[in-house]
């Protein structure tokens, strides 16, 4: 068996995807630890949001040296000096930085590691010193200076050394992102509609996530001719071109866009896409060289995310492929179970569908039969109370609406009477209260009942004096309600 931290290092190190690890490892008769790379997958997430959180509050007294990070849009390695860290709110640029510090945030006078800003995540990776090593965790922008969060986990740092920064592969998969999302952005809008604007976005390694200006969900047909829109692009292998410009002589560029929120200075880099330039943006982060490299696009979800506001989430890369890997297995085992071929599934759902309807109907026949006989027993064993009669009982499992209609029944023949009906409906708790207009003048209001009882069924519910119910997740708490109805109505009558 491979161990689940050599597949994570391959993967979280190098990029190298597990499923092609698994499908290597399977070709020579071994298998791949995949519960604990799931494990090792979490902790990484889970640090990062920690992380991502922990550096909000970083500042310092003074001003930050600035950071030459034009590096990071030439690779994932890069030369410096160690320039100090931060201790407290002050940069330290004297003595050692060992590993008995806690997190700090390291200082070089250049960069290859990109601070996050314009909705791409900041880089991971490592520095490394003739004398020690910093596991940066997480990069952040401060002014003009940029802070690599981390701990030294070998030996320790010193001013004034030279430092070989690298940074994770993890950034790759974050570039196809990024120009992913521009295309998809362009897509979007063909698909949708020019009103289309961006609203927000998240690029990190494990997907992309594009918030957009749409006043209703996004179809399967058109889901689907946005991807098909996307992979096209990168079917057709295009450049992707940078440049940077005045930002008053880049605004005039036609068809250029500026993502939302963002503030820019008196110079913009611009990224278009094809020499047709079909999509061109004010962008700040890293991207590919050519579409093609993003290899293949898959839209994992749509939701919305405030009024008039959608959102995409997507995957690319290997990623993508084994987004579109599940679905397919999940397709074949549901036309398996269904005894039919993968393209005969929507059909053959459909007619099922079309057989739960009919067994439905059925089955509500049956038990409207039934309720008739179960509220007819009710009323005939009811307690008399000064003439009101004290209805308290469980119903069969049916809609709602013919419990409701059980209620009323009962006020109607029973003249004067309080009840309260209690259902299983397939597994929920459902309870409800109905009163006569004689107790309601009384005090007694369907309303107030429920409220009483509602506890026992761990849920909440509420309606007129007349007819209220309510809903929980006890189903094993309708006994007790029932008995707590039974006791306030009596208490209310007097008895």
């Amino acid at each position: 068996m491979i161990r689940a931290e050599d597949a994570f290092k391959l993967y979280d190190t190098y990029g190298f995807p597990l499923d092609l690890t698994v499908q290597m490892a399977d070709e020579r008769g071994m298998t791949v630890d995949e519960t604990g790379f799931d494990k090792l997958m979490e902790q990484a997430k889970a640090k990062a949001r920690a992380s991502a959180k922990q550096h909000v509050e970083i500042a310092i007294e003074g001003e930050l040296p600035a950071t030459d990070d034009k590096y990071k849009y030439k690779g994932r390695t890069a030369e410096a000096k160690v320039v100090g860290w931060i201790t407290g709110n002050t940069l330290v640029d004297t003595g050692r930085l060992s590993k008995d510090n806690n997190e700090t945030a390291l200082v070089l006078d250049r960069t290859c590691f990109y601070a996050e800003q314009g909705g791409q995540v900041g880089d991971r990776g490592v520095i490394r010193t003739d004398t020690g090593a910093f596991a940066v965790t997480a990069t952040q922008l401060l002014g003009d200076g940029v802070l690599h969060i981390g701990n030294v986990t070998e030996g320790e740092i010193i001013p004034g050394q030279k430092a070989a920064l690298e940074v994770d592969a993890g950034r790759d998969l974050t570039r196809k992102n990024h120009t992913a999302t521009h295309v998809c952005h362009w897509a979007l809008r063909t698909v949708l509609g020019e009103h289309v604007k961006q609203h927000g976005s998240v690029v990190e390694p494990e997907r992309l996530r594009f918030d957009f200006d749409h006043n209703a969900p996004v179809t399967v047909d058109e889901i689907a001719d946005v991807e098909r829109l996307v992979n096209e692009k990168i079917c057709a292998d295009l450049e992707v071109k940078t440049q940077e410009l005045p930002a008053e002589e880049a605004k005039k560029i036609p068809g250029v866009r500026a993502f939302f929120g963002e503030k820019y200075g008196d110079v913009v880099r611009v990224v278009s896409i094809g020499d047709a330039g079909f999509s061109v943006e004010f962008c700040g982060g890293t991207h590919l060289s050519r579409t093609g490299e993003i290899g293949l696009f898959k839209i994992i979800s749509e939701e919305a995310v405030a009024k008039g506001v959608r959102r995409i989430t997507a995957v690319t890369g290997p990623r993508a492929v084994q987004a579109v890997q599940q679905i397919e297995q999940t397709a074949r085992r549901a036309a398996g179970m269904l005894n039919t071929g993968i393209e005969d599934l929507p059909e053959r759902v459909a007619g099922l569908q079309d057989e739960i309807k009919k067994l439905r109907k059925q089955l509500q026949k049956g038990a409207a039969a039934d309720i008739k006989g179960v509220r007819q027993k009710l009323l005939d064993g009811a307690e008399k109370i000064g003439g009101t009669a004290v209805i308290v009982g469980e119903m069969p499992d049916v809609p709602v609406e013919q419990i409701r209609e059980a209620a009323d029944w009962l006020r109607t023949e029973a003249g004067s009477a309080a009840a309260c009906l209690a259902a299983n409906a397939g597994g929920k708790p459902l309870l409800i209260a109905a009163m006569t207009k004689d107790l309601i003048k009384k005090g007694l209001k369907s309303g107030d009942l429920i409220k009483h009882i509602v506890p026992a069924i761990d849920g909440r519910g509420g309606g007129k004096p007349d007819l209220a119910q309510a809903g929980g997740k006890k189903v094993e708490g309708i006994a007790e309600a029932l008995a707590l109805a039974r006791e306030w109505i009596k208490e209310k009558l007097g008895k």
